[in-house]
C-alpha cells in the first residue's frame, strides 16, 4: 500500500510540473570565445520574474548535456558566462553549421520552468593549417611544360565564411597552381609546370603553398614546396682551355708533372664522371714521352727530355662522360722543352795578401780574383760578393777580375781577424754557385791607450801603519798585443808639504801594487791626493792616468788632555769652596780634549778616587762636581777627588787629575762677596786691575807709536812692487796633449791656465804664469780616415761624396745603347722616384747623375741608385744597373745634451772626489766628428774658480767634486759645462749645471743671550720682591744651518724649584710663576739646554745662577759697609799711578813727533778706520715680535728685548757717544713685511766705563775709579806743562 502511494504522489507531482513548464523557448546568441563574467541577457527581465522572489524561490540553471558555461545572478537575475565557448568543441558534427546550447530555468514555490536556447554564433579563430609542413616532390629536367601535380590540401575548422576560401603559390618562373572545389565544397590546389627545368642552373626549387580564410580578419597557412630536380645527360665534358702552352726543363725526371688538365661537367652522377685520352692526332713519339691518366688527366714525363733533340710536343686530349649517351670536349697541348743551367760557375783566387797591419790605408788592395762559368746566355752571367757589414768592397778592373780593397779603418782590438767568403753566382734560373773563403789576420798598432777600471780610487789606510804595507792594486788594461800590451806604473811627482810622493808612496811598476813608504798619522795628515800614470811599452808609448786619494783612518793614539781646571805644575789642584754651600751647587768642572777623530774623542769621565762618596757626585758627560748634600760639621776640612777622563777608543785611553778642596768658613766668604772689596792681601783687587791694564795698554801704544815712527823714517822713495802669489810660485813642469787643437788633460790645472781655441788653432793662456814656469804642451794631429778614390774605379761613379756636396754637382756619367734599330733602338733612363737625384741628358745616349737636394749623411748613409734603360718597342725590353753611393761625414750637427738645465745634489761634508753625475751629450756625426771633449766653462765664484771646485773627464762627461762643500759657506753654484766635437772646425754646445749643497745638521746651536765671559755659567740678580710674570732671563741660541735644522725649542735641564720659574720653548724667556717667599733658597740654578730640529739633533747649555738681594737701601747699606780710604792711596796704587802718568806723558811726547814728521810731507797719512770700540759706532739690529734677532753676540750682551712690555732693557753701560740703529718690524703669518718707517735711533750718553754689576752697587767704585782718573789726567797735564 505504501509503495503505490508513494507514486501516485509521483504521479501527481509530474503532473503538477508539466502543467507549470512553459512551451515556449527564449533565444538568445553570441558569439563565442566571450570573456568569464560577460552578461548575456536579464533574464528577470524577459521572463517578467520578481528580482526579490528569485532567492526565497530558489532559482536555478540547468543545461542540459552540456558543461556549465553559463549560470544566472540571483541578486540581479542576469545570464552570464562562467567559462568561455568554444563553438568547434561543442558543435555535434564538423559539417554542422548551427550551434546550440539548451538551458532551463527553475524556479519553486510555486514550481516554474522555462526554456532558453543560447545560439553560439562562429568567429574566424582558427586559422587554415596543413597535415604536413613540408611537400617534396621529384620532377625530372626532361618534363614538358604544362604538367600538373597534386598537393594536399589546407584544413580549417571554422565555417560558413571564416573557412577556407583560397591558396596562393609564392613567385616562381617554373611553377603556378590551380585552385579547385571538391564535392563538399573542399578547395584543392594541383601544381602546374610553366616553364621547362634546368638542373645544371638550379636543382631544387623552394616554393611556399599558402591557405587563406575569408574571415575578417583573415587568416592564413603555409606549407613548404621542395620540387628536385633529376638530371639527364644533356651537357658535355668542357676543358678550361682550348690550347695549352707549356714550358718544361731538360733532364726533368720520369714521372714529373707537366700539367694537370681539367675537363668539367655540369651533369651529375656518371653523367659527369670524366675520362681522358690521346686522340688520333698524337704522334707516337708524343705518346712515349708522355703519359696522361685517364681518371685525372695528370701529363707526366714518361722519357728522357733533351733540349738539343726534341724542343716542342704537340697533343691533342679528349675528355668522354659515362652518360648513357656519352659526350666528349677536346683541348690541344703545346710542350716546349727548354735549356738548363747545369753548369757551376768557378772562381779563382789570384792574389790574397795576409796578415796586414791593422792601420792600413783606405782604398788598399788586399786581393785579386778571377770567376767564370761554361755556359751561355743568362747561364753564363756571373756576380762576385762577399758578406755584407765588412769594412772590404769588390772592385771590378776588368772582364771577370776583381779587387778586393780596404773599405773602412781597421781595428784589431775589435775584430782580430777575418773569413772573407767570396761568393759567385750566375744569372741563370735556379742560380748556380761556388765559394772559397779566406783568412784575413791582422797585425796589431799600439793604438789604444791603458785604461783603468775607475776613474777615481779611494782608498783607506790605518794610522800607525807598518812602513811598506800594501794599500791595493792600481791595474790598468789595455787591449793591444804584445809589447803593445805591456804595461808601466809610476806615480806623477806632487808636492805636499815640501814632501815628494815619491817619499810617501811607491808603486811596482809590473803590476801596480801601491806601498806605504813610512807611518802616517792621522793627526799630522788626513789625507793625499795624487795621480798614477800607466803607460804601455809600444812605439810611441801610450799613457793614461788615475786620481787616487788616500785617506787616513785615525787610531786611538792619543790619551785625553786635561784642560780645566788649569794646573801650574804636576796634577794637582786646590780648590776652595765654602761649608755653607748648598746641595746642588757646582764644585768643579773637569774639561778634556782628545785630539783623535771624532769617534775615538768622546771623553766620559768618573771618580777613581773620592774622600766622602756621599758628598760629592761627578757629571759623565761634561765633568761637572756638584755637591749631592751640604757640608756637615763631621766633614774633614780637606777633601781629595781624583776624576780619571777616557776616551771612547778600542782600547781606551784616560788621564787624571787630582783635586784638593779645602773648606773655608762662610762669614769670611760672604763678607767679600757682600762688599766686593779686595781683602789686604789681595793683590789683584779691582782698582789695580784697571791701573794694571791701563798701564800696559798705554805701554803698548807707545812702543807701536815708536816703531811706526821708525819705519816712516826709513821708508825709501819708491817701494818695489812685490808680485802677488800666484799657484805655483816655484818651477812646475806640467804635460798635456793638445789634439785636433782641443786641450785633453786629467789635470783640472791645465784647464784653469790654458784655452784651446779650436777654430784659431791657439793655445789661450787665461790667467797670469809664475815666473820661471815651464810647460810642455804637444801637438797630435787626429787621422780623419777619409777614403781616397781610387784612379782605377769601373766607372765614373764619384763615390764616396761628401754630404756637403752642392746642389746640381755631377756625380756620375752614364751611357746607354741599343743594337736594335727604328723605335725598337730609342731608349729612355730613369732612376727611382724620391731620391735627391735627378738625370740630366748631356749628349746622344749620354746622361749625366747630378745632386737636385741637398744630402744629409745622418738620415740617410748611402743610396743604391737603380739606372733602368728601357727601349720602345713592342713588347718593350729593358736592363737594369745598381750602383752605391756613399756619403762622407761632415761636421754638421752639434753636440746635444739630452737637458738644457741639470740640477744636481750634493750632500754637503762629501768626500773630495765624489762623482757628482754623468752630463753625456750625443753627436750624431762619424769618426773625429764625434768624439766629443767636455770642460768646465770658468765662471769666478769669491775668487774661487769652477776647476779648482769641479772636475770633469773629458772622456765621458763623469762630473766630480774636488773638495767638501760646506752649506754655512756655499750653498749653490752655477756654471756652464761645454761639450766640443774633435771636428775641423769644431762644433760645440754647452748646458747650465745648478749644484745645490744640501744642508746636513753639523752646526750646533750657540747661545749668544745671556752674555758670558768665561764659561757656560752665568750669574744673575734679581729682587726678592720680583712680581709674578717678571722677565728673569731670557736665553737666545743660533743656529747656522738650514732653516729646518736651526729651529730652536728650549728646555730646562736642571731647575732647583719647578714651581718658581717657567721657560718658553720657543723664545727661551724664564719668568716668574709666583711671587718669592722667605722660604725660598737665596740661590737658584737653572739649566737651560736648546736643541736644534736636525736629525739627529744637536744642543747647547747654558747655566743661570740666581741670586736674590733685599730691597735698594739694604743692599746700598751691605755694599758701604767697608770703608775704602786706605786703598785708594796704598804704596801699589801709588806706583801705579805714576808709572801709568810717566808713561802717557812719553805716548803724548811721541806723538806730537810723529805729528811734525808726518806734516813735512805732500801727503798726509791716512787715519785707519773705527774699529769695533770707537767713539762714534753705528749698529743695525732687527727687533721682530720685540725679540732681539742678530747674529752679533755683542748685541746680546749690550741689550734685552722684553717681548711682553714692549721695550728694550739696556744690560750694562755704553760708550758715550755711540749710536745704535735699532728697527723694529712685525712679523707676518706667511713672511716678514718691512715697516715703512724708518728706523729708530738710540742715542746712549753714559760715561765711558763699562761694568756688569747693578747699578745700585757701584757708588763706591765708581767715586774710586773717578778719583785714581782725575789723579791721572792732573798727573798728565802737569807733566806736558
Amino acid at each position: 500500500m505504501t509503495v503505490w502511494t508513494r507514486y501516485v504522489l509521483l504521479a501527481f507531482s509530474i503532473y503538477s510540473y508539466v502543467d507549470r513548464v512553459s512551451t515556449s523557448v527564449t533565444h538568445y546568441s553570441i558569439p563565442e570565445e566571450m570573456k568569464e563574467g560577460s552578461v548575456v541577457a536579464n533574464l528577470a527581465n524577459d521572463l517578467n520574474l520578481d528580482l526579490k522572489t528569485l532567492n526565497e524561490r530558489k532559482m536555478r540553471l540547468d543545461i542540459i548535456a552540456n558543461k556549465k558555461y553559463l549560470d544566472v545572478n540571483k541578486e540581479t537575475g542576469e545570464l552570464y558566462i562562467v567559462e568561455k565557448i568554444d563553438r568547434e568543441s561543442i558543435r555535434p558534427t564538423k559539417s554542422a553549421t548551427s550551434c546550440y546550447l539548451r538551458l532551463e530555468v527553475i524556479l519553486e514555490n510555486p514550481l516554474r520552468i522555462f526554456n532558453i536556447e543560447v545560439e553560439i554564433i562562429d568567429i574566424n579563430d582558427n586559422a587554415p593549417h596543413f597535415r604536413r609542413d613540408a611537400i617534396h616532390l621529384d620532377i625530372s629536367e626532361a618534363t614538358p611544360k604544362g604538367e600538373r601535380f597534386s598537393l594536399s590540401n589546407a584544413v580549417d575548422p571554422d565555417v560558413g565564411s571564416n573557412t577556407l576560401k583560397t591558396y596562393y603559390l609564392s613567385e616562381s618562373d617554373h611553377f603556378s597552381i590551380e585552385v579547385q572545389t571538391g564535392r563538399e565544397g573542399t578547395k584543392l590546389a594541383d601544381l602546374i609546370l610553366t616553364k621547362t627545368l634546368d638542373r645544371e642552373q638550379q636543382s631544387v626549387h623552394n616554393l611556399i603553398l599558402t591557405a587563406v580564410d575569408g574571415g575578417t580578419p583573415a587568416r592564413s597557412g603555409t606549407a613548404s614546396i621542395i620540387v628536385h630536380v633529376l638530371d639527364t645527360n644533356d651537357n658535355a665534358p668542357i676543358f678550361e682551355k682550348d690550347n695549352y702552352n707549356i714550358k718544361i726543363m731538360e733532364n726533368s725526371p720520369v714521372g714529373s708533372l707537366v700539367v694537370h688538365l681539367n675537363a668539367t661537367d655540369l651533369d651529375s652522377g656518371s653523367n659527369s664522371d670524366v675520362t681522358y685520352s690521346y686522340s688520333l692526332y698524337t704522334s707516337e713519339k708524343t705518346q712515349e714521352t708522355f703519359i696522361i691518366n685517364p681518371k685525372t688527366g695528370e701529363i707526366t714525363v714518361k722519357g728522357v727530355l733533351n733540349y738539343e733533340d726534341y724542343k716542342i710536343y704537340d697533343m691533342e686530349i679528349i675528355a668522354t662522360d659515362k652518360g648513357v649517351n656519352s659526350l666528349s670536349g677536346q683541348c690541344t697541348v703545346k710542350i716546349t722543352v727548354e735549356d738548363m743551367n747545369d753548369n757551376h760557375p768557378e772562381i779563382s783566387i789570384k792574389s790574397f795578401q795576409s796578415p796586414v797591419s791593422e792601420d792600413i790605408e783606405v782604398d788598399t788592395v788586399i786581393a785579386v780574383v778571377s770567376v767564370s762559368d761554361k755556359d751561355s746566355g743568362d747561364n753564363g752571367e756571373v756576380d762576385l760578393h762577399i758578406p755584407r757589414h765588412m769594412p772590404f768592397k769588390l772592385r771590378q778592373s776588368s772582364d771577370n777580375y776583381y779587387e778586393l780593397v780596404v773599405s773602412e779603418a781597421l781595428d784589431r782590438e775589435k775584430v782580430p781577424e777575418y773569413d772573407i767568403t767570396f761568393t759567385v753566382t750566375d744569372r741563370g734560373s735556379p742560380p748556380l754557385s761556388d765559394n772559397e773563403t779566406m783568412t784575413l789576420e791582422l797585425l796589431d798598432v799600439n793604438d789604444n791607450v791603458p785604461q783603468f777600471p775607475q776613474s777615481f780610487y779611494t782608498i783607506r789606510v790605518l794610522e800607525n801603519n807598518a812602513p811598506g804595507a800594501l794599500l791595493g792594486s792600481l791595474t790598468a788594461f789595455d787591449p793591444d798585443l804584445h809589447e803593445n800590451q805591456y804595461l808601466v806604473y809610476f806615480i806623477l811627482e806632487k808636492e805636499t808639504a815640501n814632501t815628494s810622493m815619491s817619499m810617501l808612496f811607491s808603486i811596482n811598476p809590473e803590476n801596480g801594487n801601491l806601498y806605504a813608504l813610512k807611518t802616517f798619522d792621522y793627526e799630522i795628515e788626513k789625507e793625499f791626493l795624487f795621480h798614477i800614470e800607466a803607460r804601455d811599452s809600444g812605439s810611441p808609448p801610450l799613457s793614461s792616468n788615475v786620481t787616487v786619494h788616500i785617506i787616513v783612518v785615525d787610531q786611538n793614539d792619543n790619551a785625553p788632555v786635561i784642560v780645566s781646571p788649569w794646573r801650574a805644575h804636576g796634577s794637582v789642584v786646590d780648590e776652595k769652596i765654602p761649608r755653607s754651600t748648598d746641595k746642588g751647587s757646582l764644585v768643579a768642572k773637569v774639561i778634556a780634549l782628545d785630539i783623535d777623530s771624532v769617534h775615538n774623542s768622546r771623553i766620559s769621565y768618573q771618580f777613581l778616587q773620592v774622600t766622602d762618596a756621599t758628598l760629592f757626585s761627578l757629571d759623565q758627560y761634561n765633568g761637572e762636581i756638584r755637591t749631592m748634600r751640604m757640608f756637615s760639621y763631621r766633614d774633614p776640612r780637606y777633601q781629595q777627588l781624583v776624576v780619571v777622563a777616557k776616551d771612547n777608543g778600542q782600547p781606551s785611553l784616560s788621564a787624571t787629575v787630582t783635586i784638593k778642596l779645602s773648606t773655608v768658613e762662610t762669614a769670611v766668604k760672604a763678607y767679600a762677596d757682600m762688599t766686593e772689596v779686595p781683602l789686604e792681601y789681595d793683590i789683584f783687587s779691582d782698582l789695580n786691575l784697571y791701573l794694571v791694564i791701563g798701564l800696559g795698554s798705554v805701554s803698548f801704544l807707545l812702543l807701536i807709536t815708536i816703531l811706526v815712527t821708525i819705519v816712516l823714517k826709513c821708508q825709501k822713495p819708491k817701494s818695489s812692487k812685490v808680485p802677488p802669489p800666484s799657484r805655483n810660485s816655484v818651477i812646475s813642469e806640467r804635460n798635456s796633449t793638445i789634439a785636433d787643437s782641443t786641450l785633453v788633460s786629467n789635470d783640472a790645472y791645465w784647464y784653469s791656465m790654458f784655452l784651446a781655441e779650436t777654430r784659431k788653432g791657439k793655445l789661450v793662456v787665461r790667467q797670469p804664469m809664475p815666473k820661471g814656469s815651464r810647460y810642455i804642451v804637444s801637438s797630435i794631429p787626429r787621422g780623419t780616415g777619409g777614403t781616397n778614390t781610387s784612379d782605377s774605379a769601373p766607372s765614373t761613379l764619384q763615390s764616396p761624396v761628401s754630404e756637403d756636396i752642392e746642389v746640381d754637382t755631377v756625380i756620375a756619367v752614364v751611357s746607354v745603347s741599343d743594337k736594335d734599330s727604328g723605335d725598337n733602338g730609342e731608349v729612355d733612363l730613369h732612376i727611382p722616384r724620391h731620391m735627391p737625384f735627378k738625370l740630366r741628358q748631356s749628349s746622344d745616349n749620354y746622361y749625366e747623375l747630378v745632386v737636385s737636394e741637398a744630402l744629409d749623411r745622418e738620415k740617410v748613409p748611402e743610396y743604391d741608385i737603380t739606372f733602368t734603360v728601357t727601349d720602345r718597342g713592342s713588347p718593350p725590353l729593358s736592363d737594369n744597373e745598381t750602383m752605391t753611393l756613399e756619403l762622407l761625414d761632415v761636421n754638421d750637427n752639434v753636440p746635444q745634451f739630452p737637458q738644457s738645465f741639470y740640477t744636481i745634489r750634493v750632500q754637503e761634508n762629501n768626500a773630495p772626489g765624489a762623482l757628482l753625475g754623468s752630463l753625456t751629450a750625443f753627436d750624431p756625426d762619424l769618426h773625429e766628428n764625434q768624439y766629443l771633449v767636455y770642460f768646465i766653462l770658468e765662471k769666478e765664484t769669491a775668487n774661487t774658480s769652477m776647476s779648482m771646485l769641479f772636475s770633469i773627464n773629458p772622456e765621458n762627461g763623469n762630473l766630480y767634486a774636488l773638495k767638501t762643500f760646506d752649506y754655512e759657506i756655499e750653498k749653490e753654484f752655477l756654471f756652464h759645462i761645454e761639450a766640443r766635437d774633435s771636428g775641423s772646425p769644431p762644433l760645440s754646445s754647452n748646458v747650465t749645471v745648478h749644484i745645490i749643497v744640501v744642508d746636513q745638521n753639523d752646526n750646533a746651536p750657540v747661545i749668544v743671550s745671556p752674555w758670558r765671559a768665561h764659561g757656560s755659567v752665568v750669574d744673575e740678580k734679581i729682587p726678592r720682591s720680583t712680581d709674578k710674570g717678571s722677565l728673569v732671563a731670557k736665553v737666545i741660541a743660533l743656529d747656522i744651518d738650514s732653516v729646518h735644522n736651526s729651529r730652536i725649542s728650549y728646555q730646562f735641564l736642571q731647575v732647583t724649584d719647578a714651581t718658581l720659574f717657567s721657560l718658553d720653548q720657543y723664545n727661551g724667556e724664564i719668568r716668574t710663576m709666583r711671587m718669592f717667599s722667605y722660604r725660598d733658597p737665596r740661590y737658584q740654578q737653572l739649566v737651560v739646554v736648546a736643541k736644534d730640529n736636525g736629525q739627529p739633533s744637536l744642543s747647547a747649555t747654558v747655566t743661570i745662577k740666581l741670586s736674590t738681594v733685599e730691597t735698594a737701601v739694604k743692599a746700598y747699606a751691605d755694599m758701604t759697609e767697608v770703608p775704602l780710604e786706605y786703598d785708594i792711596f796704598s804704596d801699589l796704587n801709588l806706583y801705579l799711578v805714576i808709572g801709568l802718568g810717566s808713561v802717557s806723558f812719553l805716548l803724548l811726547i811721541t806723538i806730537l813727533v810723529t805729528i811734525v814728521l808726518k806734516c813735512q810731507k805732500p801727503k798726509s797719512s791716512k787715519v785707519p778706520p773705527p774699529s769695533r770700540n770707537s767713539v762714534i759706532s753705528e749698529r743695525n739690529s732687527t727687533i721682530a715680535d720685540s725679540t732681539l734677532v742678530s747674529n752679533d753676540a755683542y748685541w746680546y750682551s749690550m741689550f734685552l728685548a722684553e717681548t711682553r712690555k714692549g721695550k728694550l732693557v739696556v744690560r750694562q753701560p755704553m760708550p758715550k757717544g755711540s749710536r745704535y740703529i735699532v728697527s723694529s718690524i712685525p712679523r707676518g703669518t706667511g713672511g716678514t713685511t718691512t715697516s715703512d718707517s724708518a728706523p729708530s735711533t738710540l742715542q746712549v750718553r753714559h760715561p765711558p766705563i763699562f761694568s756688569r754689576k747693578q747699578t745700585n752697587k757701584q757708588t763706591n767704585k765708581q767715586t774710586n775709579k773717578q778719583t785714581v782718573i782725575t789723579t791721572i789726567a792732573t798727573t798728565i797735564l802737569f807733566c806736558v806743562n
